[in-house]
């Protein structure tokens, strides 16, 4: 406090920096917190989007399952990485950790997913 005159200023800093420190795993259960039971009941299945999206490009995967969340390239592949919950193994389960969708000369090869 010796270094911020001001206490609010101070209170607001060490709010924030403790946003920063939280984990990917405690953000994420704080978005599953969030979702409703119709979210929860929207989702796509896995099996739907590992059978539906090999051989398909960016724009269809974009408009399937929308826009990734980090992007990341390594020799003449694309990963595009899903971190919010965007599908579920079946109707009562919960949502995957993270689903990943690899492009290979601009069509996905592959799709691979962390279970919750």
């Amino acid at each position: 406090m010796k270094t911020f005159q001001d206490e609010v200023k101070c209170r607001e800093f060490m709010s924030k920096s403790a946003e920063d420190i939280k984990s990917e795993e405690e953000k994420r259960e704080e978005v599953l917190a969030q979702l409703t039971v119709e979210q929860l009941a929207g989702m796509k299945l896995r099996r739907e989007i590992k059978d539906t999206l090999p051989g398909k490009n960016g724009n269809f995967v974009r408009e399937f399952i929308g826009d990734p969340d980090e992007v990341k390239r390594g020799g003449d592949r694309e990963y595009w990485v899903y971190k919010r919950p965007i599908s579920k193994f079946s109707g009562d389960s919960p949502p995957d950790k993270e689903i990943t969708v690899i492009f290979r000369r601009s069509f996905v090869e592959k799709v691979d997913y962390k279970k919750p």
